[in-house]
């Protein structure tokens, strides 16, 4: 255990430790700290957390996660109101084990932020059963992004903006790291950041902004071109509507229709990884002929699905947003929640997207009108993504302090595309060089996590820890597929995809990584 403040009451007598630590703990209540005030400071026994309420935003633990004893603070930083008349400020929750292993880490949000997660520091993919960060030793800081409402209203006032874009990310980590130092009398030796959506935005927002304050990060599923992917939404609500019965959205494309298209995809892509199993594991080797589906499905929804998939692009064709990878995924259900939802709930890129690219991205706020001009929308979302986009490929302090970054991405995401992380990280790769990242593309997954037969389940951090301690750059990532019982496949690193190579299915050994 750490020294911590009050240390010579605890030194004092075995009999007077507990109640010394509880002390320590609690005198943080009333530390001094720079523009931030601490509402809470307690300890937590030993038990169990409940499960990340936001898990289908943040990609966060959807059971509950044991935890050992630890010093919860929470608090706000820069309580102020805005220019709209409400209240804002950037309220964080930080936990701070008794068995500290020396490291902090920071986890990231989801959606538009405007919560506060348990911080826990599961690995977020929705499948994953990997240790969280807490209960390896981790400190943990989550945060809101600066607005305290799940709803776009932040977006009137200038500060809320740049908080969630990635101001917020910078204040939260200093924050933490002087009560982390206050705690334990000593600063972080590693100090990380892991999400995903928009949680692994904040995550390369953390290795772009703030390249001196993180040693690596891990990056799931991120909506690093948040402007785009948004027009990208507006793009594929406005294809599939002419197709939905009465204004609604999900009756575009049936169930059938999806496991039509995913079947076909298999048919065509499964063998080209050495194994007919359902699985497309050859990422980027899919030439896929889409014609094939013409009669199986009727012509005006796959005329609709096609352009979709293809990507919005405006009057003279020019991409808007970057197309999708065909992969059997398609006909999972988190495939549907984004792009058309269910009889109980409204697509995702609806409720939420639709709304995000006027209100949050155009200035002043306003309305997508019915009858978008893509050319115009894109020009108009420039200044506000100028900012709030992740998307800088020049990471050079990054890289030289030794910054790693492990990037996860689900082939059959629906709403951040595949394609467009893979075409960042070669232009990245070649601006700052190829030692300081590594992609990794998740065959069947959705968006953080899901899909039937999504090879979901791995562990992205220590896969982090071992490169940026070792030096070593990882080749591959272990993962299996809860969906497919004992069955395990190497995750490559992008470009290469785990090839069979014959013996047991289910092992790691059976399979190579191979490049294109």
């Amino acid at each position: 255990m750490k020294t911590r403040l009050l240390t010579t009451a605890l030194l004092a007598t075995t009999t007077l430790a507990a109640p010394a630590f509880a002390q320590d703990c609690a005198a943080l209540a009333d530390i001094d700290l720079y523009n931030a005030d601490i509402s809470n400071a307690a300890v937590q026994e030993a038990g169990t957390l409940p499960p990340d309420p936001m898990s289908a935003m943040t990609g966060g633990s959807p059971r509950p996660v044991e935890a050992g004893a630890h010093c919860l603070v929470e608090g706000k930083i820069e309580d102020r109101i805005g220019a709209d008349g409400k209240q804002y400020g950037i309220r964080f929750q930080l936990r701070m084990p008794d068995d500290w292993n020396g490291k902090f880490l920071f986890q990231g949000g989801g959606g538009t932020d405007g919560f506060i997660a348990p911080a826990i520091g599961a690995v977020p993919s929705t499948g994953s059963t990997a240790t969280p960060a807490l209960q390896r030793g981790y400190a943990v800081v989550s945060m809101d992004g600066g607005h305290a409402e799940m709803n776009l209203d932040f977006a009137a006032d200038q500060q809320a903006r740049l908080d969630l874009a990635y101001a917020a990310i910078g204040k939260v980590a200093g924050t933490a790291k002087a009560l982390i130092r206050s705690y334990y009398e000593g600063a972080p030796e590693k100090s990380y950041f892991m999400g995903c959506s928009n949680g692994g935005r904040e995550a390369m927002m953390a290795a772009e902004r703030f390249p001196l304050e993180f040693d690596g990060v891990v990056v799931g599923n991120p909506g690093f071109h948040l402007s785009r992917a948004a027009l990208g939404s507006v793009w594929d609500v406005s294809q599939f509507r002419p197709l939905a019965q009465d204004g609604k959205l999900y009756t575009a494309l049936s169930q059938d229709d999806l496991d039509t298209v995913s079947a076909e995809v298999v048919k065509q892509c499964d063998a080209l990884d050495g194994l007919e199993d359902g699985v497309v594991a050859a990422y980027g080797q899919c030439n896929f002929d889409t014609e094939a589906l013409r009669g199986q499905l009727p012509d005006d929804k796959l005329d609709a699905l096609l352009a979709v998939m293809s990507g919005a692009v405006d009057d003279q064709g020019n991409q808007v947003y970057t197309g999708w990878p065909w992969d059997p995924g398609i006909k999972a259900p988190g495939w549907r929640a984004w792009k058309l939802g269910t009889e109980e709930r409204v697509a995702m890129n609806e409720s939420l997207s639709l709304g995000a690219a006027g209100r949050v991205f155009m200035t002043p706020p306003q309305e997508v009108p019915a009858t978008p001009d893509y050319g115009q929308l894109a020009r108009e979302v420039a200044d506000v993504g100028g900012y709030f986009d992740a998307d800088e490929t020049f990471l050079t302090t990054f890289a030289a302090r030794g910054g790693k970054m492990v990037i996860f991405q689900g082939a059959a995401d629906p709403i951040f595309s595949a394609e467009d992380i893979t075409r960042w990280y070669g232009e990245a790769t070649e601006d700052t060089g190829a030692d300081f990242a590594r992609l990794f593309v998740v065959p069947g997954m959705t968006h953080c996590g899901g899909g039937d037969v999504a090879f979901e389940d791995f562990d992205p951090l220590t896969l982090l820890e071992d490169w940026q301690e070792s030096g070593t750059a990882p080749g591959s990532m272990p993962a299996s597929a809860p969906g497919m019982p004992d069955r395990e496949m190497p995750l490559c690193a992008y470009p290469a995809y785990a090839e069979y190579t014959g013996g047991d299915e289910a092992s790691l050994d059976s399979f190579t990584c191979s490049r294109p």
